[in-house]
């Protein structure tokens, strides 16, 4: 990968990890290296190895694939970001308190999508 090429991923895992609320050394954590590495890495003054591209992947609940490519006839990145995301938080919570997160959830849309139809001028 040449140095545009690290700057562009670069970007991209700064994009990603802003999205999802991260800081350098939340991340860093996450994939087990250090903040330091991160921030090298998201200016584009290191390039990481394979190895080490995959566990920031991870750490972001995101493949690889996603950082080196644009996707291309998907939802959109943030959207995608956040599902994973969301599933990453709800992941290892026991079968009662997924019912429980869910029917909150469920609530919260109707809630939201009523507040957005009501709100609209003409009703």
């Amino acid at each position: 990968m040449d140095s545009e090429g690290g700057v562009v991923l670069g970007k991209k895992i700064k994009e990603t990890r802003l999205k999802l609320g991260l800081t350098q050394e939340g991340l860093g954590k996450r994939a087990k290296l250090h903040y330091s590495y991160i921030g090298q890495v998201e200016r584009g003054n290191k390039v990481p190895s394979i190895r080490t591209l995959k566990r920031i992947a991870s750490a972001l609940n995101i493949q690889v694939e996603s950082l080196l490519y644009q996707d291309i006839g998907r939802r959109s990145g943030d959207e995608d970001i956040l599902v994973r995301e969301l599933v990453n938080v709800v992941r290892d919570c026991p079968p009662g308190e997924l019912k429980l997160i869910l029917n909150i959830v469920r609530q919260l849309k109707r809630y939201l999508n009523e507040s957005f139809t009501t709100d609209k001028p003409g009703n």
